[in-house]
């Protein structure tokens, strides 16, 4: 009988879990790459309002050769914030795979309680944003009007 009921707990935490993991946008969040050059970088898509809303907030940090895809249902100037961040970013905005503004080493906010008042918008249209690790669009020697290869 103990067998029966450690078995049914098991399976009852394995399924919180999985619920936990799908509602967090965490190992089964949806993925795709860009490649820049040679290097190839893993992005997580946030293709919702909600998941375009939490972003990279929260997190402690962005590994090496990672990021964030934002994508929009058709160009506009959106605008993007720092609230919840806790690391610097590259914000990089594109139009039809095509970079149209770059925003470099762009700081969290000094404390929690501090709401950010500075928006980064582009300069033309976007239906694309990346963001990286601060840093990242000078390693892969990125710049206005590059073309990047998105793989969607």
């Amino acid at each position: 009988m103990t067998k029966y009921i450690l078995a049914f707990l098991a399976f009852i935490i394995a399924g919180v879990l999985i619920i936990i993991l799908l509602s967090s946008g965490g190992l089964l969040s949806k993925k795709t790459t860009v490649t820049f050059g040679s290097q190839k970088v893993t992005l997580e898509v946030a293709d919702s309002e909600k998941a375009r809303e939490k972003g990279l907030s929260g997190r402690a940090s962005l590994d090496e050769n990672r990021g964030m895809l934002f994508l929009f249902d058709e160009p506009g100037i959106p605008a993007f914030w720092m609230k919840g961040m806790k690391f610097p970013i590259d914000i990089i905005f594109l139009n039809n795979n095509k970079i149209v503004t770059i925003f470099k080493n762009v700081q969290p906010p000094k404390t929690t309680s501090e709401i950010p008042t500075n928006y980064y918008q582009p300069t033309y249209p976007s239906d694309k944003v990346i963001e990286l690790k601060a840093g990242a669009s000078d390693k892969y020697n990125l710049h206005t009007g590059d073309t990047i290869n998105l793989s969607l």
